[in-house]
């Protein structure tokens, strides 16, 4: 793991319940947000006031589409991160998600990990 992808999902962790977070998937779009940018991700519209990246955490992976997840705006360069609840995931249109896998709980299903095929 990278040492970016280290500090976001420590991020990740120190955000959420660490018993949720047993059983959901990280994705992670490593394609940054800059400053002042208002993002669409899923049914979430997000606005960051710096620099930042977004991470998407499923916190049902086993049920189907339209249930409890979050939208994690984390902070680049500090400790800020702007966290909204949401239902749906960032990766149901056609076109291809920039989200990709980053931390899968122990308690998350493997089959449950969305994956791209590029």
């Amino acid at each position: 793991m990278t040492e970016l992808a280290q500090r976001i999902l420590d991020k990740v962790r120190g955000s959420l319940d660490a018993d949720r977070l047993a059983g959901a998937i990280v994705y992670l779009d490593w394609n940054p947000i800059r400053a002042g940018e208002r993002v669409q991700v899923g049914d979430a519209l997000i606005e960051v006031p710096w620099d930042a990246h977004i991470a998407f955490v499923d916190l049902e992976p086993k049920a189907n589409w339209g249930h409890a997840s979050c939208y994690l705006a984390i902070r680049r360069d500090a400790e800020e991160v702007i966290q909204v609840a949401s239902q749906m995931p960032p990766f149901l249109k056609a076109e291809t998600s920039t989200f990709r896998l980053l931390w899968r709980g122990p308690l998350a299903p493997k089959w449950a990990v969305a994956t791209n095929s590029d």
